[in-house]
């Protein structure tokens, strides 16, 4: 298995939906909850709710572009999925595996996003993290538990 080298403080990770939308209100407070983590979040398209398609975050061309795009993006460090909901599975198709192993990067979240961790295991021989996800629980305030272990599974 391929395994990551693990982020660092002031390291770009991109913030992007595989799945579902992210409700307005929550992107900013998000956005803040990663630089609070001491990363420098990189928002793709399918983050804006002017996007959305349907359910969906963006259509399966734009949400596939973007995890494509920020796995061969040199400058990106880590891929944080900022929610889960329904739709991942309908990216499997349109990846470029190869590409995407070429470049092993820590890549977080969980629930729909799941079915992104499977393909690149299978697909890139990959270590992936089932993490919180910004939208979902860390954009505002989550018990120091919680918090302490996502540290340890992004900076190692």
């Amino acid at each position: 298995m391929l395994t990551p080298n693990s982020l660092f403080p002031g390291a770009k990770v991109a913030l992007l939906c595989a799945s579902s939308a992210v409700p307005e209100d929550r992107l900013e407070p998000s956005i803040a909850a990663v630089q609070a983590l001491g990363l420098e979040p990189v928002v793709y398209p399918s983050c804006y709710y002017v996007n959305r398609h349907g359910y969906f975050a963006a259509d399966d061309a734009q949400r596939s572009k973007d995890l494509q795009d920020a796995f061969a993006d040199p400058s990106i460090q880590g891929i944080l999925c900022i929610r889960g909901g329904y739709g991942a599975n309908r990216l499997l198709p349109l990846l470029n595996w190869r590409d995407i192993a070429r470049r092993p990067k820590v890549f977080c979240g969980y629930s729909d996003v799941t079915a992104l961790h499977i393909a690149l295991n299978q697909n890139c021989r990959m270590v992936t993290y089932q993490t919180p996800m910004p939208s979902t629980e860390y954009y505002q305030p989550v018990d120091d538990f919680t918090m302490t272990y996502l540290r340890r599974a992004l900076f190692g």
